[in-house]
């Protein structure tokens, strides 16, 4: 049995590559709405599935990046935020906007742009504020929200008059809705894109964080866009240009520390949510509302940024319809990776049953579906046409050519489920809960369980046999039950352990098995003892092991990410030197490279010798 999968959660066990992690389920942050205008309370800038609201850090870097940066002359190139003080309070650099009263009127427009604007009408009056002031002669914007009906309009090129007021072109906005405009059709930017929601506020940066993507500008583009954008504007087709909606990060490399905590504010939100090219100008340059609170000297601090510490990312993967605004979110902690033995992408999933498919095809998810128990398993079919998740309550969820053979949702269990196993021809399988019953479906043989019986430990996991007529058992103080063709070579049950055991593999070799305990302590019964890290002191537990593909060597992965090998599994990196936000909780190797990746609850995915396609 080749390489398959890995699935976290629940105490790790293994065989053939099939590997959990006993990391308990936390909490994780969510998305929120963008924050709220001052005057309009009740208004979220977007939803919070928004895509200018969605966290991209965890997203790969594009291939374009580098080619994307040199156009944009980012090794010579600081940072400029296009706002700031002016010298004339009443008229501060930035886009002003303004938040309309009840009982304003509102007028009919004439457009430039007619076939690709909104007709209106629009809250435009004498009053509306215009970028650059009334007698200004450039893209003169003007941004108004309605309260009432938490409306955003945006106008460019914006000219009031009694007789007839005029525009170059005009979007409108639901601020409650994920819809985008037309495709082709531009907006007040040539993107095609709202303006106000990606503009930095003032009263953002004071309140400590901002949650959202940035607008900004590039001097020369490419006759493309991207997703979420809706228009181009380029000056010639050529891939090394960055399209409109292109998004950038700032690298998490780049030490914010020496920053003040207000620049820290802006500088955070770039390496969490980037900056989306919104419109042709100045390369570099960053939008933010016209404010005249805005203080010189945080102006100042953030023309220090070097553009060359940006990447551009691929946000594809977030694309959930060509449509919409709307974007894949991860409503819960990631719970496991899977990957097919072909090594050419993985899958993730979480608690609430979302799935994310990284450069492999997305058969579908639970997401948004009522669980009555959290999914603690991903596990993937023998040829990785699809998946199956599972839930602690036994619930089984099948997808793509996985097929659904039963499940234990819905039935009265005595412990919670904390592993399946597919057949070898994934035409079945079986799943095992705490006090060791073992349900078998489709072509599973069952062969005998542990429930009802006796333990003094409960069971953390279950392995097959290569030829799926036997499966073994192993509980966290190390006793191993066997059943079907599983030989019964030894156990720790009985014996005093330094540390609970937590995982186990089986050498498709000698027909073995190792046992890992929690402090990195292995037992080997009819399989060769290759090492373990039962003498070392570890920074944090170990999770689980995996086997190499000829059951020659074997991998212990902690919760820290780290990374030990032995016998003839390589070691080609780790996260134990690193600071992680969340804990390490799967493991998936490459079948086709002989490298693994790692994978933390936050979604954060670590790549060695095996091809990044991304994280959540």
């Amino acid at each position: 049995m080749g390489l398959r999968c890995v699935r976290a959660l629940g105490a790790g066990a293994l065989l053939g590559g099939l590997l959990t992690l006993s990391v308990p389920v936390v909490g994780a942050p969510g998305v929120s709405a963008g924050a709220p205008l001052p005057g309009a309370p009740n208004c979220p800038m977007f939803p919070a599935d928004n895509v200018w609201n969605t966290p991209i850090a965890n997203l790969p870097v594009d291939p374009h990046s580098a080619a994307w940066l040199t156009s944009m002359a980012a090794s010579s190139t600081n940072l400029h935020p296009d706002f700031g003080p002016s010298g004339d309070p009443s008229n501060p650099y930035g886009m002003p906007y303004t938040v309309v009263p009840s009982g304003h009127p509102f007028v009919n427009m004439s457009f430039q742009y007619a076939s690709e604007s909104d007709p209106g009408p629009y809250p435009f009056g004498p009053d509306t504020p215009i970028e650059g002031g009334q007698n200004a002669t450039g893209d003169r914007h003007a941004l108004m929200v309605d309260p009432t009906t938490c409306t955003l309009y945006e106008l460019y090129d914006a000219r009031y008059s009694q007789t007839g007021s005029t525009a170059g072109s005009g979007a409108i906005w639901n601020l409650r809705s994920d819809a985008l405009r037309p495709a082709g059709w531009t907006s007040a930017d040539a993107a095609g894109l709202p303006i106000l929601p990606g503009l930095v506020r003032y009263d953002e940066v004071q309140s400590g964080s901002i949650t959202h993507a940035i607008r900004m500008t590039a001097e020369t583009t490419d006759t493309s866009f991207v997703w979420p954008a809706r228009h181009e504007a380029g000056a010639r087709s050529d891939p090394n240009l960055p399209p409109m909606g292109a998004r950038f990060r700032l690298k998490a490399s780049f030490d914010i520390s020496g920053f003040s905590p207000q620049a820290q504010v802006v500088l955070r939100a770039m390496q969490r949510y980037g900056l989306i090219v919104a419109d042709n100008g100045s390369n570099w340059y960053f939008g933010g509302t016209a404010d005249p609170a805005w203080p010189l000297a945080l102006v100042d601090e953030l023309k220090q940024i070097p553009a060359g510490a940006f990447e551009a990312v691929d946000e594809s993967s977030l694309m959930v319809s060509p449509d919409s605004g709307q974007a894949r979110q991860f409503p819960g902690p990631v719970t496991g990776i899977a990957a097919p033995s072909s090594g050419e992408g993985y899958w993730l999933s979480d608690a609430a049953g979302a799935v994310s498919a990284h450069n492999v095809p997305s058969w579908g998810s639970m997401a948004g579906t009522p669980l009555n128990a959290p999914v603690t398993h991903i596990v993937s079919t023998p040829d990785g046409g699809g998946y199956w998740l599972v839930a602690a309550d036994g619930g089984t969820f099948s997808f793509g050519d996985a097929g659904f053979y039963g499940s234990m949702g819905g039935r009265p269990l005595n412990a919670p489920v904390v592993n399946m196993a597919p057949t070898p021809d994934g035409g079945g399988y079986w799943l095992v809960a705490s006090d060791g019953g073992v349900f078998a479906f489709g072509d599973a043989g069952f062969f005998g369980s542990m429930g009802g019986r006796p333990l003094n430990a409960p069971v953390v996991n279950m392995a097959p046999t290569p030829d799926g007529g036997g499966y073994w058992l192993v509980a966290s103080d190390g006793g191993v039950f066997a059943f079907g063709d599983a030989g019964f070579f030894g156990s720790m049950g009985g014996r005093h352990l330094n540390a609970p055991i937590v995982g186990m593999a089986a050498d498709p070799q000698t027909g073995g098995y190792w046992l890992v305990a929690s402090d990195g302590g292995i037992f080997a019964f009819g399989a060769p003892f290759l090492g373990s890290t039962g003498s070392m002191h570890l920074q944090q537990p170990i999770n689980g092991m995996t086997a190499s593909s000829g059951g020659s060597g074997y991998w212990l992965v902690a919760s820290d990410g780290g990374i030990f090998a032995f016998g003839a599994a390589t070691f080609w990196g780790s996260t134990g030197a690193l600071r992680l936000v969340a804990p390490v909780v799967g493991m998936a190797a490459d079948g086709a490279t002989g490298g693994y990746w790692l994978v933390a609850s936050d979604g954060g995915v670590f790549s060695y010798d095996a091809p990044f396609y991304g994280a959540d």
